[in-house]
This record gives C-alpha cells, sequence and structure tokens, in this order.
C-alpha cells in the first residue's frame, strides 16, 4: 500500500473519529431497589451516569509502529449520600423492625479515563476471525513475525 493510501486510511480514520467523538455523559435519574435480607424491598428514586465518551485506538502520529489508546468511560465525579429507612418484618427477636441503609449516587457524571486495558484482555483479531478481512488488513503483519 501506497503512503497516499495510508494517509486517506489514516485522514478517515480520524474523520470517523471526529464524527463520534461527542461526549454525551450526564447524571440520569432512576429507580433503585433496597434491599436487605429479612426486610421488604424499597424502591426510591436515585441517579446513575449513563451516555457515552470518546475512545480510540489509532497508529502513533509520530511512531507509526505503535498504537495510541485512549479509553473514556461515563462515571461519576462526587458523590451523594442517603439514609433511608427499610421495614424488616422478618426480623429475629432482639433485633429492629426498622434497619437504617446508607445508600450513594453520583452527584455529577463526566467522562473520565476508564481503568488500564489488560493485554491479556485484547483478543487478537486471529481468534475474534477477523484476520482475513481483505485489503484494509492485507499490509499489515503478524507482531510475532517482526
Amino acid at each position: 500500500m501506497s503512503t497516499g493510501w495510508l494517509q486517506v486510511l489514516i485522514a478517515v480514520a480520524v474523520g470517523l473519529w471526529a464524527v463520534a467523538g461527542a461526549d454525551e455523559c450526564s447524571v440520569t435519574p432512576v429507580i433503585h431497589v433496597l434491599q436487605y435480607p429479612g426486610c421488604v424491598p424499597k424502591p426510591i428514586p436515585s441517579f446513575a451516569c449513563t451516555g457515552r465518551c470518546t475512545s480510540y485506538l489509532q497508529v502513533s502520529g509520530s511512531k507509526i509502529w505503535q498504537m495510541e489508546r485512549s479509553c473514556m468511560c461515563c462515571q461519576e465525579s462526587g458523590e451523594r449520600e442517603a439514609s433511608v429507612t427499610l421495614f424488616c418484618p422478618k426480623a429475629k427477636p432482639g433485633e429492629r423492625k426498622f434497619r437504617k441503609v446508607i445508600t450513594k449516587a453520583p452527584l455529577e457524571c463526566m467522562c473520565r479515563p476508564c481503568t488500564g486495558v489488560e493485554e491479556s484482555a485484547v483478543i487478537p483479531q486471529e481468534i475474534a476471525a477477523y484476520g482475513d478481512e481483505g485489503p484494509l488488513t492485507a499490509h499489515f503483519i503478524r507482531s510475532n513475525q517482526l
């Protein structure tokens, strides 16, 4: 493959990344069901972080033999705490019929770095059945053949 084709592929990849790169991470209202053994489950209003964040894996711009990885996840930024009382009709004699439970929820949400990716968790293309994709992968050789 010529250098011109490589530049076109990188430009297309960067363009696709820019289109898919819109971060959408926000606090969303949800209903959580609090449970404790022997107590009646209690649904309560709460919050969760939902959305998507830009992540990518690409060839390095300065070292084309290396890959650059960026993994961002929609995560909490601060938390709020609430105390909820559950009714426990199956409490043993001497135990309280009401139990206070502390629960937490995100205060705000934002795109933050995900935990590190273990190399052993990345499935090689040949195992995932993508090794023979055709002209786009024909110019690559397997790393163990270098």
